[in-house]
């Protein structure tokens, strides 16, 4: 495929399985990578016109590829990745600065930027895989808070290759979910956080990071939460309580560490972790009552 003055790179018939957490996935008709956010607007324009079916790739997490792959695009924001300080001010509480982070920055590399600039806020997302973009998306966060908690605005891309700016209070933000249209992707979000001692906003990190480790399945390939806490309740232990905990389907293992992680064991395929997760649905459903819904996005063709 060529798109006019398109100056990122395209690839034809790649597998999605190395570019995902899970490590599973068939092949995308074309994975694309635009080379900033300019590029990104032709790419989006062109696969609008020619309609073509397309998907923000993100860091790969939170995400299950099926088995046939996708038949599109897969479009990866890699390139996407600056972060700056846009102004600073002074309010009631102290001293504080808008940042703006593009949307392929790994979620890991603001929190690291932050610390080091002296930024408080965002420690809550120490630990959590992904990207700006798709933190956005899903409103990633922890008990100890949300990425839409500390958003002053977001710049979204349309299909036809516009930016539009967004304030916090239009975005939607929900548990483990935000208002945005239908093909139109995350380019940048601008966050409110407030100056702090660097060295206490590193201490809470490798606090949050060891509580984390403690808690949650390493070693194996994982797409984090599988499922959403439902109201008053843990995903995690009500998988735990309906006996799952270490149930396998093919090569696709209930965690027996954190029973709302389902792990690769090294063979496993979309089909197996999609049977697992109905097993678990199901059994939840008749042991409890609760009906669980995913967390993780699933794609592509079976």
């Amino acid at each position: 495929m060529e798109i006019d003055k398109f100056r990122g790179q395209i690839r034809e018939n790649e597998p999605l399985g190395p570019h995902t957490s899970f490590g599973i996935g068939g092949p995308a008709d074309y994975l694309i990578y635009p080379a900033d956010r300019d590029d990104l607007a032709v790419l989006l324009t062109a696969l609008s016109q020619r309609g073509l079916a397309f998907f923000v790739l993100g860091g790969g997490t939170n995400l299950l590829v099926r088995d046939k792959g996708f038949r599109g695009a897969a479009t990866s924001l890699e390139r996407l990745t600056a972060i700056r300080t846009v102004r600073e001010y002074r309010s009631i509480g102290g001293a504080f600065a808008v940042v703006s982070a593009e949307a392929g920055a790994p979620l890991a590399k603001l929190v690291s930027w932050c610390a080091e600039e002296g930024l408080t806020g965002l420690e809550f997302a120490a630990g959590i895989p992904g990207t700006v973009g798709g933190a956005v998306c899903m409103n990633a966060g922890t008990a100890k808070g949300e990425i839409g908690d500390i958003t002053d605005s977001v710049t979204l891309l349309s299909p036809g290759g516009q930016f539009i700016m967004r304030g916090r209070e239009e975005m939607g933000f929900g548990y483990r979910a935000s208002s945005i249209p239908d093909e139109h992707v995350v380019v940048e979000a601008q966050l409110v956080l407030r100056r702090d001692d660097k060295d206490r906003i590193k201490a809470r990190i490798r606090e949050l990071m060891a509580a984390r480790k403690e808690r949650q399945p390493a070693g194996l390939p994982n797409a984090g939460s599988v499922f959403k806490n439902p109201q008053e309740h843990s995903a995690g232990k009500l998988i735990e309580e309906a006996g799952l905990k270490g149930k396998t389907v093919g090569g696709a293992q209930v965690s027996e560490k954190h029973a709302n992680f389902i792990v690769n064991r090294g063979a496993a395929t979309a089909a197996d972790i999609l049977a697992l997760m109905e097993l678990i649905q199901q059994t939840v459903l008749e042991v409890h009552g609760v009906r669980l819904e995913p967390e993780i996005r699933i794609i592509g063709e079976d």
